[in-house]
């Protein structure tokens, strides 16, 4: 008579169910919030911000994406703004899934603007409401460079009445006055690579100087030189001639400010009649 061992046989069937029995994949929603992006437009003064969003997680369906912008202070009390989807706004493709808005960066849309001065960082969180869910991505972004500010111009009259003709033909007169720029740069006035304005001739309907920049400089070199008195005081000087064979006219001066990164500021622009 055979005999079984029952314990053997129970253990061998087990691992047998074990063995042909297939994994079991455990499906995992991917986190719906991703790739947030952040741009501060200085040449338009706002701010950018997007980030993509997907339709659904877990079951849940999107209600709204919002922002928590604290500015260049996280203990700053957050503004709270709603991101778009729609091509409006700011927003460039609709229905992408990539939600985004461009705000004016100034006091009557924000309590927490970037000032003219910020260089370093600025944090915001992403708030995705689906159904029943709040998601939470936090984020921050450094500033990198900020183009420099010019602050004003002295010294440009409104009308220049230019030397009368000597009539020695071997004396040319010629009348001189200065022009001061003040410039700023959050990065530090050692990043100003420039500072210059161009001349435009309007009865002419042309470049003066062949368009080429009129230069100023911060050098400290007193009258004997450009006529800037302080050297990196952020006052660029030029002292101008002008004699008695200038060309009457009316004219355009477009003064700028470049950075070592090739930023430039606003321009300010005066006209000047020359008689």
């Amino acid at each position: 008579m055979r005999v079984f061992n029952i314990k053997s046989l129970t253990f061998t069937f087990l691992i047998t169910m074990l063995i042909s029995c297939e994994e079991v994949e455990i499906v995992v929603d991917p986190y719906p919030l991703s790739e947030v992006d952040f741009s501060f437009l200085q040449a338009s003064n706002k701010l950018y911000i997007s980030t993509k969003a997907l339709k659904k997680y877990q079951d849940s369906s999107l209600d709204s994406i919002m922002v928590l912008w604290h500015g260049t202070n996280i203990s700053n009390t957050a503004d709270t703004l709603k991101l778009i989807d729609d091509g409006t706004l700011g927003d460039l493709i609709p229905k992408d899934e990539i939600f985004s808005r461009k705000i004016n960066n100034l006091n009557l849309y924000l309590k927490n603007i970037i000032p003219p001065s910020a260089k370093d960082s600025v944090f915001l969180s992403i708030i995705g409401q689906y159904e029943n869910k709040e998601l939470i991505l936090p984020a921050s972004f450094i500033l990198g460079n900020i183009r420099p500010k010019l602050t004003s111009v002295m010294g440009v009259q409104d009308t220049i009445i230019k030397p009368s003709v000597n009539q020695d033909p071997n004396i040319i007169n010629t009348i001189e006055f200065s022009l001061m720029a003040t410039v700023s740069d959050p990065n530090g006035l050692d990043d100003i690579k420039r500072v210059f304005f161009r001349s435009y001739n309007v009865d002419l309907d042309s470049m003066m100087f062949n368009g080429n920049p009129v230069f100023l400089y911060d050098d400290g070199t007193g009258a004997d030189g450009s006529g800037d008195l302080q050297k990196g005081d952020g006052t660029y000087t030029r002292t101008i001639s002008m004699t008695q064979d200038a060309r009457s006219g009316t004219y355009h001066w477009s003064f700028e400010a470049q950075d070592f990164s090739n930023a430039y500021s606003d321009t300010i622009k005066k006209v000047v009649f020359v008689k």
